[in-house]
């Protein structure tokens, strides 16, 4: 019995640990996605626009995105939208949660993330589920994808 309870408290520390190191690579995963962003791209429902069609809406600054700590700030079309962050990037593709408010009721678009040369692209649910999660890039159903480019400092 002793034996047991000693090899139960040893898997939970080892689990603790990487609990813990899947915490700690979150973290840096967020802090690696700190920045400016300008918008570059976005599909939905059958409809992608690229940069010069953004640009024809609306001015560079209209359409940025900062991320700092685990908090998304979108502007577009003149509007504020803060949203905060949740990452996992333990998962490949990494996933990401995006949580905010509006009209007192708390929204979550469950979606997937990957960086490549300077270029973050999300694709997640509109509205939905944990299980709605897309499981890669497209822009299927209430699916968007959002691609932008990080700014220099």
């Amino acid at each position: 019995m002793a034996r047991f309870a000693f090899a139960l408290a040893l898997v939970a520390v080892s689990l603790g640990g990487l609990i813990r190191a899947d915490e700690k690579d979150d973290k840096k995963a967020l802090k690696d996605l700190a920045g400016e962003y300008l918008i570059i791209g976005i599909e939905a429902k059958g409809v992608k626009l690229g940069e010069e069609d953004l640009a024809k809406f609306s001015k560079g600054d209209e359409r940025k995105v900062t991320i700092k700590d685990d908090k998304i700030i979108a502007r577009f079309g003149g509007k504020e939208d803060p949203a905060t962050l949740k990452i996992d990037a333990s998962k490949s593709p990494g996933h990401i949660d995006i949580t905010s408010t509006k009209d007192g009721k708390t929204e979550v678009n469950y979606g997937i993330y990957k960086v490549e040369k300077g270029v973050l692209t999300i694709c997640a649910t509109e509205k939905g589920e944990p299980k709605d999660r897309p499981k890669e890039f497209k822009a299927e159903g209430n699916v968007i994808i959002l691609t932008m480019k990080k700014q220099a400092k």
